[in-house]
């Protein structure tokens, strides 16, 4: 079963990266940007729209990054608390028992 999904795994990786290659290879036609009036030299169109799919892509794993990486810091915490009652919890009821 492992197999299976590398050999999906492979495939699925080979048929975007062929796709990317098409779409660069059919949008050769060079822009230029402008925004704020700054302008970006003459580059290929595909150049700026797989940047910014990389860009994005990478921008999103980072920030799912920072909420995991806060969520699990919250778990610990969270942890840390209930391990602190449940020492109380049985103090008082060794305390209980004796009295």
């Amino acid at each position: 079963m492992l197999w299976l999904k590398r050999v999906l795994l492979i495939l699925v990786f080979l048929l975007v990266a062929l796709a990317t290659m098409d779409f660069m290879l059919e949008n050769q036609q060079s822009i230029s940007l402008q925004f704020l009036e700054m302008q970006s030299p003459a580059l290929p169109l595909s150049l700026y729209v797989v940047l910014s799919f990389i860009l994005g892509s990478v921008l999103g794993i980072f920030v799912g990054w920072l909420i995991t990486t806060r969520l699990r810091l919250k778990l610990m915490v969270q942890s840390n608390e209930l391990n602190r009652y449940r020492k109380e919890i049985d103090k008082l009821r060794t305390q209980a028992v004796k009295g």
